[in-house]
Order: structure tokens, then sequence, then C-alpha cells
């Protein structure tokens, strides 16, 4: 352990002695379990227990008031899923936000105030920032990138929720997994996750792939589908095919924009980060209390070498003229065939696939680098999570309304996105939704993308600069980057302490 980090130890431990037992390190990730007296009755559909906790529950009108990001630049964002068109229009993921939002405005009583954020990666931190220490209490929910929410937790501005009561992360509703991991200090939360932030599984990277190509070379649209399910779905397996998918159109014996490429990405940065998401590197040690960085090792060196392999393929095309708007220009080149699979999509751009296509696409997670290694599903540094600011004046308010969001969008829109638009509208196949429960279910790796850019950008960078660079030296990099990220850390970890003392 850096000698630096452990001289706050004395410091988290006697934090954490006074923490509450309400601690987001408890019952995986969440509170302590609600005793069954707050849970009365059983529904006679399911034959389970009814959460009947905010029944009766009238707060008369009162404004719930959301800042709610509209950001167009990034691949996703939350306000369709949050706000809606604030109309019915036939649209089955619209009107199921809709009716949500209906429902929960009945009853409790509220009135939504929605206040669109047009913000971006650059400029989302440093506004927040300004809005929170204004000290005026204009909102009572904060939804934008996780990345700037992060860099903003040792800055006392929003709310440490694992003390929140309304709050009961025993629901699936609720990621308590990713929340824990989401944090620097135990008991000490401030990032939330879970069905009513929908952007987080929208915008869960998936590949997509050319089902007729894949079927002309290998007489089977589903081989990838089969290389997954066997576990073969590898670094070395992925290279392979792409070379071999590889065609020069043009005839001119080098790989140039105007071929048939087997894989498609745009630059070794964005495109990387889902790569090193997925990778099943562990990137964190908890052991000790806190985070500790624990991957400079041989499996980051082996990690980046195949990385380099499928990066610099022949197979592969890293540049495109269609850049102005890289997803766009991707989704252009995949839907012009040009491409077997593409790169720096999300399950979030099914739908938008699915309008420039004619073929059938096919769903796959990102590859694992060995074959006894788990897949692994990476979000991306401006997935959309929520926050309480610290302005917010009345937090059993605030929190019973978001209970019940969260507790209302698993039962009436998450069913309709997940069951009926991913696997139903937007996709053709039964193999499919198979793979979109495969990325679902593989969730993880929250903590490098959210800290990353906070953490003098040790645990992406590690990878994409080399990658950038052509070359595999892994250790160089690292120790360049190093001292900083763990002064960073540690700096992190002080402030967060004196917040809470």
């Amino acid at each position: 352990m850096n000698r630096n980090i452990l001289r706050t130890m004395s410091l988290l431990f006697a934090a954490l002695f006074i923490i509450s037992a309400v601690s987001c390190s408890e019952q995986s990730g969440g509170t302590e379990k609600k005793p069954d007296a707050t849970l009365a009755g059983i529904t006679e559909e399911t034959g389970e227990v009814r959460d009947t906790r905010f029944d009766g529950v009238n707060f008369e009108g009162r404004s719930f008031r959301v800042y709610t990001s509209a950001d167009s630049t990034d691949a996703t964002n939350a306000n369709q899923m949050i706000e809606g068109s604030g109309e019915l229009n036939g649209d089955v993921v619209n009107d199921a936000v809709f009716n949500r939002n209906l429902t929960v405005s009945e009853l409790l009583n509220i009135v939504y105030v929605f206040t669109q954020a047009n913000l971006t990666y650059d400029n989302a931190e440093a506004e927040v920032r300004k809005m929170v220490m204004s000290a005026s209490d204009d909102y009572d929910l904060m939804i934008n990138d996780v990345r700037s929410f992060a860099a903003l937790t040792d800055e006392n501005m929003f709310i440490n929720i694992a003390k929140a009561d309304n709050f009961d992360y025993t629901k699936n509703y609720w990621y308590a997994a990713a929340m824990e991991d989401l944090q620097i200090i135990p008991g000490m939360a401030y990032l939330m996750a879970g069905d009513y932030f929908m952007d987080v599984i929208a915008s869960c990277h998936a590949l997509f792939y050319n089902k007729k190509i894949i079927e002309a070379n290998y007489g089977s649209p589903e081989h990838i589908y089969e290389l997954v399910l066997d576990g073969k779905w590898t670094y070395e397996n992925m290279t392979a095919l792409i070379e071999e998918t590889y065609v020069d159109l043009n005839g001119d014996g080098k790989p140039n924009e105007g071929d048939q490429f087997g894989f498609a990405v745009h630059g070794t940065w964005g495109c990387a980060i889902p790569f090193i998401g997925s990778s099943g590197i562990k990137f964190i040690d908890r052991s000790s209390g806190i985070p500790e960085f624990s991957f400079n090792n041989e499996r980051s060196v082996t990690y980046l070498e195949e990385l380099n392999d499928l990066f610099w393929s022949y197979g592969t095309i890293t540049s495109i003229k269609d850049s102005a708007d890289m997803a766009l220009g991707l989704r252009n080149m995949f839907g012009s065939e040009l491409t077997v699979i593409v790169g720096y999509n999300r399950l979030g751009n099914l739908e938008k696939m699915r309008d420039i296509t004619n073929f059938e696409i096919g769903v796959i997670p990102y590859p694992k680098l060995f074959e006894s290694d788990d897949y692994t599903t990476s979000i991306h540094d401006t997935t959309e999570m929520g926050v309480i600011p610290i302005t917010s004046l009345d937090n059993d308010f605030v929190t019973a309304v978001i209970e019940v969001l969260n507790r209302e969008t698993s039962v009436m829109l998450m069913p309709v996105y997940y069951e009926t638009a991913l696997k139903v509208k937007y996709i053709t196949d039964s193999m499919s939704a198979t793979m979109i429960d495969l990325i679902h279910d593989s969730f993880g790796s929250t903590f490098p993308l959210a800290y990353d850019n906070s953490l003098n950008g040790i645990m992406l960078h590690s990878f994409s600069d080399p990658l950038t660079a052509k070359n595999t030296d892994f250790a160089s990099t690292y120790a360049k980057l190093e001292p900083t990220a763990l002064a960073n850390l540690e700096k992190m970890i002080n402030a967060i302490l004196e917040n809470n003392a």
C-alpha cells in the first residue's frame, strides 16, 4: 500500500466505527433489510409480497424537481426514460414512461418539474459544481454523467444515500453491487444506479454483427453466437474472425476505407473504453477497506498485447472519414455492409441500428481474454446516474419519491423496454434475446469508468495510450501515471472522511 494512503487508514477506521449500520457495504451493497412489518399483503397476480410502505402517503401536490439530462451528443441519454414526451404517442416505451410517471404522481400526490440539462462530458462537472455551490435549493434529483458526479463526490456536493431510510437496497430494482463499487469509502455512497436510472441499462456496451455476412463465411448466421455460448468468444478468436471476413473490395492490395472490414471502430480512446471496461481485469482491491490499484500485473500485460492485435489487425479499420459524429459514422458504415462487426454501440442503440439496416443484426458481448474468464459488460464514463444535491432540504420526501419511481419503473417500464423493445421490437431472433440476457446479467466494472478521469486516467489510459502508439509497454505507462493517481486517490479519501467527520 502507498505509504501516504496508509497514513489515512487510522482516520478511515475511526470513520467506519461511527458509520451507521445503514451502509451500502451491507446486504450486498444495500441498507439492512427492512423488517417484514413494513410489507403487507400478497398480490393476487404473482403471489409476491407487495410493498405497502408508501400507501396513503400524500405530499399534497408538492413539486418533485428533476434536473434531467437531455444531452444529444452522447450515444444515449436518460431523459427519454425519465421525462419522456409528456404524452401518449403509441410508442410502447414512451407510453410506459408516461404511465409510470402518472402512476407515481397519483400515488404520492406530487407534480413533476423537469429542467433539461444539455451538458457534455466536458462541462457537466463544472456546471453541477456551480449550481450546488450557489446554495440554491433548485433540484431534488440530478441526473447526468457518472464521471462528472464521481469527480464531485469528495467535494461535499451530494447527500450520502447510504443513510437514506426510504431506500431498500435489498430490492432488485436497486443495482446494489454497482453502487457499492462506486464508493470510495464504505458506507459513504453518493451515486444512484437502479431501474429508474435506465441509462445504466441502455448504455451497456454490446457488439453488433451482420448475420448475412457471417452466414456466407461460416455457413450459419449464428456462428458467433455459438462461439459466445461455448465460451470461445475470446480476443484471439475475434481477431481471427475479423481477418477471415475482411475483403479487399477495391483490389488495391491494402486495407483502406471502402473495403469490407471485419471490425470497425473510430480511434483508440472512446472506442477502446468498452473493451477495457469489459476486460475482466480486477482494477482495484478493497481488502484494506479502501480501493487500491491492483492491476499492475502479467494479466494486464497480456491483455494489452491482445488489444493491440485486435485494433491493429488488417481486418480492423480504426478511422473513418465520416467522423463528425463518430457513432453515426460507424452506424452508417455498418448499415452499408462495409464492416461485419461494429464497435462503440450500446443496447440503447439497437433502435437506431434497425432503422438503417436491411439485414439481420446479431447482438453479442465484448470478448474475454481467456476461455476460463466470465464475460463482463461495460458501461461508459458518460452513463447517466442520479445524485441528490446537498442543497436538497427534505430528504425524506426526495428519497420516498425516488424509491417509488424506482419500484414502479421495475414493474411498469423495465419489462416493456427490456422484454418488448430490446428483445422483440429491435431484434428478430430468439438467440439475440439470449445474448441480451447475457450482456445484462454480466453488468459490472463501474469503478474504473466512473473514477478514471479523477485518478489521472490510470485505469483506462494505461491501456489506451500505448494502444494509440501501437506498442505493448504497459509497465512504463502505468509507472508514469501511478504517482499522480495515488495522490489524487489519497486526496479524495481524506476529503470524504473530513466531510463526514
